[in-house]
């Protein structure tokens, strides 16, 4: 069921050429706190995580996050410090807000602190992984050394417990690696490989285009037919959308349902202003964490001493008016789904679009689409 939110509708235009609203929904599903604890313990290339400078005080971040979340009862909230292992004085309030995993890039994922996050109650990590130390090193800045650490970190962490998934970022150069990766994965007994777009679309030589897809699909249905749900192989949904191939618009709806990062009737949970992604450091909001920093994405702030929430300005992502202006492969006439998928993920969207210089970006149809990629590798 959705909800019902309060929204004021002031329309003006802005200097990137879309039109917006000026949409105040006070009650979003979801709240994010980002830029939250210590400093991450790397520099991974392209990672949405960003490193701000700040001397914020542990105690005074903790107390804005409770204030916050005092206001907000009604919202779910999930915690994304820059490295887990780097803030485990977090693991606790994670668990106590509901939150079952956290993601970490597994340099310092010893023994010790599997223990540490075991005894909070953390159920879960996402480790960034990659198949070989050359693509690691080229993500991560890390030594060959510290490569086999990671690895290493896997295999104890699942012994120990925790249940282990991967992020893998995929670009042209690696996509030949999707099967080691995956045989990798079922040695380590990892639960689920997630596959994740390389988006740093002003490097022309690495980020994967349609074109790219048929060979990707391949790589990965060999994958599954060798190693068969152990682990399970996902695309995320930023990386191309929702595979709904075959399935009835039912099915579909059913495919979105279980989510377990956020809550939403939609893929996109910025959808009717549904998300904020909450910096603790900067006093910003976003509309997506992953282009959290671009002023595009900033939709409010707050005040650090009250935890008061003012949203303003934000791009109109309501589901009335992407019904009407997703265009190309994402417009209404063009995909029977298009009421339930609604353009996907509207960042990945906007990031490619604007790379190309098109107009009003945000409504652009993504540039990769999961189900027509599926219906032609299956019909070929």
């Amino acid at each position: 069921m959705r909800l019902k939110h309060k929204k004021v509708l002031i329309v003006f235009t802005v200097n990137d050429n879309y039109t917006t609203k000026n949409i105040v929904n006070n009650k979003p599903t979801n709240i994010d706190f980002i830029d939250v604890g210590n400093p991450c313990n790397r520099s991974c290339s392209n990672c949405f995580k960003r490193r701000i400078n700040s001397n914020f005080d542990k105690e005074n971040e903790q107390n804005l996050v409770n204030k916050i979340m005092k206001k907000n009862k009604s919202s779910n909230f999930f915690l994304f410090p820059n490295e887990a292992t780097t803030s485990p004085y977090l693991f606790d309030l994670m668990v106590e807000i509901g939150q079952k995993y956290s993601l970490s890039n597994g340099l310092l994922l010893d023994e010790r602190m599997v223990d540490m996050m075991l005894i909070a109650g953390l159920e879960s990590v996402k480790v960034t992984y990659f198949a070989n130390a050359k693509e690691q090193i080229e993500w991560q800045n890390i030594t060959e050394n510290q490569y086999l650490t990671i690895e290493k970190n896997i295999k104890k962490a699942v012994d120990k417990g925790l249940n282990v998934s991967i992020n893998n970022v995929l670009w042209r150069d690696n996509i030949d690696s999707i099967l080691d990766l995956t045989k990798k994965c079922f040695d380590f007994g990892v639960s689920r490989v997630q596959l994740i777009r390389f988006r740093d679309f002003t490097t022309n030589e690495k980020y994967i285009l349609d074109c790219d897809m048929n060979k990707v699909v391949e790589k990965v249905e060999n994958a599954k037919l060798q190693f068969p749900n152990n682990p399970r192989i996902q695309f995320t949904y930023p990386f191309a959308g929702p595979n709904f191939f075959g399935k009835s618009f039912e099915n579909a709806k059913e495919k979105l349902s279980p989510k377990e990062w956020v809550n939403s009737p939609y893929l996109c949970p910025a959808i009717d202003q549904n998300y904020w992604g909450i910096s603790l450091k900067s006093n910003l909001i976003y509309w997506c964490l992953f282009i959290a920093g671009i002023k595009m994405a900033e939709i409010g702030t707050i005040d650090q001493s009250t935890g008061d929430i003012n949203i303003s300005t934000n791009i109109d992502l309501s589901a009335e008016t992407l019904r009407e202006k997703l265009r190309g492969k994402c417009s209404k006439d063009n995909c029977e789904y298009q009421s339930l998928c609604l353009g996907a993920c509207r960042s990945t969207a906007y990031l490619f679009a604007k790379m190309k210089g098109e107009n009003d970006p945000i409504y652009a149809d993504m540039d990769i689409c999961l189900t027509k990629v599926y219906e032609r590798f299956l019909r070929r």
